[in-house]
């Protein structure tokens, strides 16, 4: 015969474990921009991406490439001889040459002082094609600044032709195995509280400036890269 005692034990000891959780936070069902903030300020992603070209701006001079529109080599670029923009769209006005990074045949080869891949790859899909294409337009020295995207929205308009996202491991080995290990510089940004903004649509304006002094490895948000092509021995 079991005694009471033990009868209640085996009742707490079987019983479900309820804890005490702290109330949910308030999560928006819905995004405060569908465009990455733009119509609100300046892009969270945005912030750190100007930073880093900023901090590389020495890099962009002589004659340049540069995927779109001449956005940093006018606004940060010096001593520049030439400026080519490349795109896909051969509506882009700003463009003079028209090619799929990817099969980028008609790129001149050991041309470029600097090319620049801003917020570009994710679109690309044979990324070892694109990046063997841009170290082969580049002149001995020359540098390639990229940067892309780990934690984003997606494009609205082109979300069937975006494949991918990227970390620092798969740049280091995307970027290593073409230029050499040691011919690169890979270094992420973002931290849990500008990954959550930036993907709510919030702009720079609205958040605390000391946010984006926090570089998290964990919560990252995209991606640099500095790229040197070897200098030729003779």
């Amino acid at each position: 015969m079991i005694i009471a005692p033990l009868k209640k034990q085996i009742k707490r000891v079987t019983q479900p474990v309820v804890r005490k959780l702290k109330p949910a936070p308030n999560i928006p069902l819905k995004p405060a921009s569908s465009n990455w903030g733009v119509d609100r300020g300046t892009p969270v992603s945005r912030f750190y991406i100007d930073r880093f070209m900023n901090a590389h701006r020495d890099d962009i001079t002589g004659t340049v490439l540069e995927i779109k529109n001449p956005r940093y080599a006018n606004s940060l670029g010096s001593a520049l001889k030439r400026v080519d923009i490349l795109d896909i769209d051969t509506n882009n006005r700003h463009a003079n040459i028209f090619t799929d990074l990817a099969t980028a045949d008609c790129l001149p080869s050991n041309t470029y002082d600097c090319f620049m891949i801003n917020e570009t790859l994710q679109f690309v899909y044979d990324l070892q094609s694109a990046v063997r294409h841009a170290h082969r337009s580049l002149r001995p020295g020359g540098i390639l600044l990229v940067t892309v995207p780990c934690t984003a929205q997606h494009d609205s308009e082109l979300k069937d032709v975006e494949f991918w996202r990227f970390t620092r491991t798969s740049c280091e080995r995307l970027f290593g195995d073409v230029f050499g290990q040691e011919m690169i510089e890979v270094e992420t940004y973002g931290n849990f509280a500008s990954c959550v903004t930036g993907l709510t649509g919030m702009a720079v304006e609205e958040n605390d400036p000391a946010m984006y002094d926090n570089v998290s490895p964990i919560y990252v948000q995209g991606v640099c890269v500095r790229a040197q092509k070897k200098r030729e021995i003779h």
